[in-house]
């Protein structure tokens, strides 16, 4: 897989160590908003641990190459890499050691096969030798769950069928270290299939440290090409911050995947504020508190759940933790069904913050149903559904605000779907006689602000994704809605005139 690099990465990152942070990367020079500092394909393609895919065209697959026997294939392939085709088909295994490979319980075989592979031949060797020299924290990871997963599913079956010595692999540790970097630096990418995931490794990309409110945003184009490119002016020599996880996340689900896919823990502004910036994204109502504000945070120092306005009222730990993952199958089995979503909105209301993660989620769940009505006018939705679609939008927004300031794809999405709804509802008021020509102006001026600050933020994803698409496609909006407004300015003077 060929992994080239941008121009960019060296004209305007350093690369930087301490012992906090291992290797980091900061800005050279100074950078404005939306500026790109990194373009590159990836090293290796891989499927999710207990997904198969083909190793060619990246698709679900259950059948495996005829040749080598190792790699899956799909039908619709005829072949994929000869070289490493070529290669494993010399170390000619028996049909009983090519099944304990192929077995899906241990479908780990692949990523680790994917990368000795790179180590095998001459033209990909020096991307080898580059990858190994990746994060692993096999220290922190030795031992653990997912250690004893890599031993038993993939370590194991390659040591028993003698792929290990004749890759020369010599030991467990080199296996474990190279599914470490796979743990550790790899990027979630979009699977061929709709809603699909992969995960991509990247050499560059890799190297960016975290924090729960980064000054980097990432976006991976169809391609499976990266680019990298600053959400606010970035000072020379400030260091450069993605967000592993998603901001829509509470701290201690952040920092629970954190520590286990990444082995470290997470010292940000956010991480360190027990409201998260005033977001209240983790907290719980104090039902003990007789006035409002009562609000119960976790202390990150002592790990206390206790109230903001009165210390002495607690939760225990273990109520936290029944309740958010009884409130996590309500909300997956609630799924779908708008009724059931609003009532368990309603029923968690009197237990979490407005703005907690999992009432974002319903709200997230919520909104991409309305939209849903909405857009299919066979189901004739009143006022009521455009403002409830409002109102939800404007709720995610404000906490987007906090969490993720300057650009930002999903801020623009939601900023967006506010002034579509926004725009369609004044439409409709004015057609049904209940608005004036002059409050429907009103109304499309209003929405054609947000539409271009939404515009503004999704004109810098690369044109192959969804959310490059999207930015087309509210380009053309735009005009009409500007044309619109147009018309409407000109009757207007012709009424006063």
């Amino acid at each position: 897989m060929a992994a080239a690099v941008s121009d960019d990465f060296a004209k305007k990152c350093e690369l930087q160590h301490n012992d906090t942070l291992g290797r980091f990367v900061v800005a050279r020079c100074s950078l404005s908003a939306g500026e790109t500092v990194l373009q590159e394909q990836p090293i290796v393609i891989l499927p999710h641990i207990g997904d198969r895919r083909c190793a060619k065209c990246f698709k679900l697959t259950e059948t495996f190459c005829s040749q080598c026997r190792l790699l899956a294939l799909c039908e619709d392939c005829a072949g994929h890499d000869e070289r490493d085709c070529q290669r494993l088909r010399e170390l000619q295994l028996s049909e009983e050691q090519v099944q304990l490979l192929q077995a899906k319980v241990n479908a780990e075989v692949q990523p680790a096969l994917a990368c000795l592979l790179l180590g095998e031949h001459e033209h990909s060797r020096p991307l080898y030798e580059e990858m190994s020299q990746m994060e692993t924290h096999l220290e922190e990871r030795r031992g653990t769950d997912i250690w004893k997963s890599h031993q038993t599913h993939a370590y194991a079956p390659l040591e028993a069928t003698g792929v290990l010595k004749q890759l020369q692999a010599v030991d467990e540790v080199l296996v474990q270290r190279l599914l470490g970097i796979l743990d550790v630096n790899v990027y979630e990418i979009r699977a061929p299939e709709y809603g699909g995931a992969m995960r991509g490794l990247y050499r560059r990309a890799a190297l960016f440290a975290h924090s729960c409110l980064p000054n980097l945003e990432t976006a991976i184009d169809d391609e499976r090409r990266i680019k990298v490119f600053a959400n606010r002016p970035i000072a020379a020599g400030e260091t450069l911050y993605i967000c592993y996880t998603s901001v829509l996340l509470g701290t201690e689900e952040r920092r629970h995947i954190l520590r286990t896919g990444k082995c470290f823990d997470c010292s940000c502004a956010r991480c360190q504020d027990p409201t998260e910036l005033g977001t209240h994204m983790s907290s719980f109502i104090c039902n003990a508190c007789a006035c409002t504000g009562g609000y119960v945070v976790r202390q990150p120092e002592t790990g206390i759940w206790q109230c903001l306005l009165n210390p002495e009222h607690k939760l225990k730990p273990e109520f936290v933790c029944n309740m958010l993952e009884r409130a996590k199958e309500e909300i997956f089995h609630a799924r779908g069904d708008i009724y059931r979503l609003e009532l368990l909105l309603v029923k968690m209301s009197r237990l979490l913050h407005g703005n907690h993660y999992l009432m974002l989620d319903l709200k997230q769940n919520i909104a991409s149903i309305l939209r849903q009505i909405l857009q299919n006018m066979a189901h004739c939705p009143n006022r009521k559904v455009y403002e409830r679609k409002i109102r939800v939008c404007q709720e995610l927004l404000l906490v987007l605000k906090v969490v993720a300031p300057g650009i930002s794809r999903l801020k623009a999405i939601a900023l967006y779907e506010l002034a579509n709804t926004q725009a369609e509802l004044a439409r409709k008021l004015y057609s049904e006689q209940e608005h004036s020509s002059r409050e429907l102006l009103a109304e499309l001026n209003q929405t054609e602000i947000m539409m271009r600050e939404a515009l503004r933020m999704l004109l810098f994803e690369p044109v192959a994704t969804p959310e490059g698409q999207m930015s087309r496609s509210m380009l053309r909006e735009l005009k009409e809605l500007q044309n619109d407004i147009k018309l409407l300015q000109e009757s207007s003077d012709d009424v006063v005139n």
